[in-house]
């Protein structure tokens, strides 16, 4: 029913913190009310992160879909046929349409909006053993050349106490579909109705709720590599990376936000048609995790919650 990830919202204690971090992570700034700041990539026509000044330590906010008229029905009917009650918007500025709460109490929007596809970009010439496409030129790529930059949000990972119930869920009242699982219901990937990136929601077990990370797409890996180096000289804390992920199967580069939080570049994500006969799998963690990575495992922070006490 859900056909796009519009954005996502964190509670803050200090927005010009947060104007630092995702301006140098590479996103154009949008201000607002003198209590919140949002932020999308080049070329996108809608906010896809939003900064509330709250005035306590980092807490994850609220998540943003889009859908068409039907799925919007759908979702509203689904909410009705269990009882469950819509809200008021958060704050003046907020989207409108359908505001409700989760199993974990997150607060969720729907609304009606065309799906940003944004621009598409032409494919690299690239030589591999036997095929040769680029041939007389130089392949490396020029500063004045190289974006750097990310086109978009992609997709974002909540932590759960219970990850079944949120999958069913997500799955039975805003519509999405399972992609991949990691053993012993440690994690779900899930993705909208619908053509779709692999997933573009995904669940981590913890003792409580919070968020994990943010992820948006970079044009190659020399895009990803070149624009955490200005992470690197602004002291941002690297979190993981560069990597490949088996689930989902892209590139990757974590690092960590101002708030324990993390920003992943990605590149290379699978993708599903709408037509597709795809059917989950269930990995083991590592596995599931990375085929590779720079730096070996992930680190023994990497699936703690910083949200939690």
């Amino acid at each position: 029913m859900v056909l796009s990830l519009q954005h996502l919202a964190l509670g803050i204690p200090d927005l010009k913190v947060g104007a630092d971090f995702y301006t140098t992570f590479g996103m154009n700034m949008r201000e607002g009310r003198s209590d919140m700041l949002a932020f999308r990539c080049d070329n996108r026509s809608h906010d896809e992160v939003v900064l509330l000044e709250t005035g306590q330590r980092r807490k994850f906010h609220h998540i943003s879909f889009a859908t068409d008229m039907a799925g919007f029905a759908r979702i509203e009917a689904a909410l009705k046929a269990r009882g469950l009650e819509t809200v008021p918007p958060p704050y003046p500025e907020a989207e409108s349409g359908l505001w409700f709460h989760d199993p974990d109490g997150n607060l969720v929007n729907v609304h009606v909006r065309d799906k940003d596809k944004g621009a598409a970009e032409p494919l690299p010439e690239i030589n591999r053993p036997g095929l040769q496409s680029r041939l007389n030129a130089r392949g490396c790529p020029t500063p004045d050349t190289l974006k750097a930059r990310p086109r978009r949000l992609g997709h974002m990972i909540l932590f759960t106490p219970d990850v079944p119930r949120h999958v069913a869920f997500y799955r039975d009242v805003v519509g999405m579909q399972l992609s991949d699982r990691i053993v012993g219901d440690y994690a779900a990937f899930m993705r909208t109705q619908g053509s779709s990136d692999h997933h573009v929601l995904a669940f981590l077990n913890s003792p409580a709720p919070g968020f994990h990370h943010a992820s948006f797409e970079m044009g190659s890996i020399d895009e990803t590599e070149v624009a955490a180096r200005r992470l690197f000289a602004k002291e941002y804390r690297h979190a993981w990376g560069p990597g490949r992920h088996g689930v989902g199967s892209n590139y990757f580069h974590y690092f960590r936000d101002p708030w324990n939080g993390m920003a992943e570049y990605f590149f290379d994500i699978d993708y599903i048609t709408a037509d597709a006969t795809w059917q989950d799998e269930e990995w083991t963690k590592k596995d599931g995790m990375f085929l590779w990575s720079a730096d070996g495992p992930p680190p023994p922070d990497f699936g703690q919650n910083y949200e939690i006490d």
